[in-house]
């Protein structure tokens, strides 16, 4: 129970935050007696049989706390209750559903925060999974905490969040007493410190592998395809026009290995000016990278240990109006100097971009432009932070197709772009009159997204119920598709049901491309709604993801019982020899979950279960 203990140490720090501010005196509930009645907030109301006043405190005998309007379906009951400062404590508290006692809650504590807590069950793999929810909420903040038993372990799950619209704070863990002691936590925060000077902090870490592999999915906020949990913090100075930003940035494998495979921490300094309408951005970066794999895997390209990168960037743009058409000028300077301490190698790079654009037209929909760099041989560069942007229209006419800044523009084309824009569609298409790229000796892994005669494109209808949208990348000398995303979509007030087929790069390259369709659907009925979401591979021909479920409402009880099978990331002990570099990074792996879940909810109340599109629209794990 160490990891356990731990984290309870935790939840006396956070729960001084929360009871700090909770002591502010402008935060005073509305509290109002009414002919036998308390309104403790605009949707809760508790009955009483007598009240008998003492100094401030005002007792109460056999009271009843609902938010039903048209009956009770559930209610608190309590034979004493104590009004004290505007907070409202009962005692010996029992939850009735249709009149029936259901649980025994002990003393509860009431006012306009509505702090309130309720049990949760589920099965997982035909195990019982239980867990009870304790939820509190100020002004700023909300703290969740939520004791767990599942396949015969304890644990404790944490949710703490802050956020007085200048700083906030997240704070996220799950302590389990498993095999492996298991304890994972996430921070995510924000601080200004002054007017000038902020620090941020994403910072995860894990021990114990079933933890993820069983429960994360449940209790944490994890990506499934990102297949590291990070270790940020970052310290930023803005002021006028200079900003100066120390980062370092790290993670840790949960899987086998992490696409973009460095660590790096850098010094940034920039500076921005206006000089008769150009704008001039200075950009000077100093990085040092180190690399986090195993020596044993082969990646699609070479792979340096401990490198330190010097990326000096000019940026000069201009946008001219005329009459009849507008003219934006930009041009990029570029240099890059790596030292590469495993052979005290040193390599420069330079390069200069240059983008002229015409939009013309009423409304400047037509763009015709020239987009001309030097070709510098950057095949030999190190690749460190960097991978291809997903394709669009607009990605076809940047100066910065990639992210990161191991490879510059590299291409020189003449290039088209329309949009039109109505009330019943968006679109736009771009492609090339002329186009020549400098990426004969990079690895086919980048050469496959040029130079294959492309057409660009991004549709979306605007209907009132039906609805078709589009966005990718169509090879006309390939005949076929290299991205896409393409989908249907059909919603009234009652109904969604929306079909989607996936042929995307992932930003998180060079990951293997995601091939899938995506089916989400919600129907409401007069009093339940039924719910659904199915992924399937086209590649592994299985359902990665298929969720159905059902809830149902009645005045303010609120029940769902949901089915939930999920392929999950992978979590391997990886074996270099035997197993190929796709297959480690791989989105899915063979594990399935089968999940049985129960929850319901006390609506005005405890307002706990995660809202159904919320799981339609991301899923289990996306």
């Amino acid at each position: 129970m160490k990891k356990v203990n731990n984290l309870l140490v935790a939840i006396i720090f956070l729960s001084s935050l929360i009871i700090g501010e909770e002591c502010s005196d402008d935060i005073a509930p509305d509290v109002q007696i009414q002919q036998g009645d308390i309104e403790i907030s605009d949707n809760i109301n508790l009955t009483f049989d007598k009240a008998k006043s003492n100094e401030n405190e005002l007792e109460l005998t056999n009271v009843k706390v609902t938010s039903c309007k048209n009956s009770s379906v559930w209610a608190l009951t309590a034979e004493n209750a104590q009004l004290l400062d505007k907070n409202l404590t009962i005692q010996n508290t029992k939850l009735r559903i249709f009149d029936v006692p259901i649980f025994w809650l002990g003393e509860v504590s009431l006012n306009e925060d509505e702090s309130f807590n309720i049990p949760n069950l589920g099965v997982t793999d035909s195990n019982l999974d239980i867990s009870y929810k304790f939820k509190t909420k100020s002004e700023n903040s909300q703290f969740v905490m939520e004791p767990i038993y599942s396949k015969s372990s304890f644990g404790l799950s944490l949710d703490f969040a802050f956020d007085d619209g200048s700083n906030n704070f997240n704070f996220q863990s799950l302590a389990l007493d498993d095999e492996n002691s298991s304890w994972v936590y996430d921070i995510d925060s924000i601080f200004n410190l002054s007017e000038f000077i902020s620090l941020t902090l994403d910072y995860s870490d894990l021990s114990g592998n079933s933890l993820i592999q069983n429960y994360g999915y449940r209790y944490l906020d994890i990506n499934r395809r990102s297949l590291d949990l990070k270790q940020s913090i970052g310290l930023s100075f803005l002021k006028d026009n200079r900003n100066i930003s120390i980062v370092s940035d790290n993670f840790i494998n949960i899987g086998a290995l992490r696409p973009v495979s460095h660590s790096k921490d850098f010094l940034l300094y920039e500076r921005f000016f206006n000089i008769n309408g150009w704008l001039l951005d200075l950009s000077s970066e100093y990085a040092k990278f180190s690399n986090n794999t195993s020596q044993d895997v082969t990646m699609p390209y070479q792979i340096f240990n401990d490198v330190e990168r010097i990326s000096r960037d000019i940026e000069l743009s201009k946008n001219f109006d005329y009459d009849n058409f507008e003219y934006a000028a930009k041009y990029l300077l570029s240099r890059r100097e790596y030292n590469l301490k495993d052979s005290d190698e040193t390599i420069n790079s330079n390069s200069l971009a240059t983008s002229q654009v015409f939009s013309t037209l009423e409304d400047r929909s037509l763009k015709i432009g020239l987009l001309w760099s030097s070709f510098g041989e950057e095949s030999t560069l190190p690749i460190l932070d960097s991978y291809p942007i997903l394709p669009s229209p607009e990605s076809n006419i940047s100066l910065d197709p990639w992210v990161g800044k191991d490879r510059g523009t590299n291409s020189r084309k003449i290039f088209l772009l329309k949009s039109w824009e109505t009330a019943a569609v968006n679109f736009s298409l771009s492609t090339n009159i002329y186009e020549k790229y400098n990426f004969e000796n990079e690895s086919m892994i980048f050469k496959k997204f040029y130079e294959k005669k492309p057409i660009f494109f991004s549709v979306n209808t605007k209907n009132k119920n039906f609805n078709f949208f589009a966005k990718g990348n169509y090879s006309y000398e390939k005949s076929d598709f290299m991205a896409q995303m393409i989908g249907l979509k059909y919603s009234d007030e009652k109904t969604l049901l929306s079909l989607q087929k996936n042929n995307i790069i992932p930003s998180s390259y060079p990951l293997q491309p995601l091939d899938n369709y995506v089916l989400k659907f919600k129907k409401d009925f007069q009093s339940f709604q039924v719910f659904s979401r199915a992924q399937y591979s086209k590649q592994e021909k299985t359902l990665n993801e298929n969720i159905l479920g059902i809830q149902w409402q009645y005045d303010c009880l609120r029940l769902r019982l949901s089915m939930e099978r999920a392929r999950f990331f992978p979590f391997v002990d990886p074996n270099y020899a035997e197993m190929s570099y796709y297959d480690l990074i791989y989105l899915t792996n063979p594990k399935v979950k089968n999940n049985l879940s129960f929850e319901f909810e006390l609506v005005g109340l405890t307002n706990i279960l995660t809202p159904i599109d919320n799981i339609i629209n991301n899923g289990l794990f996306n």
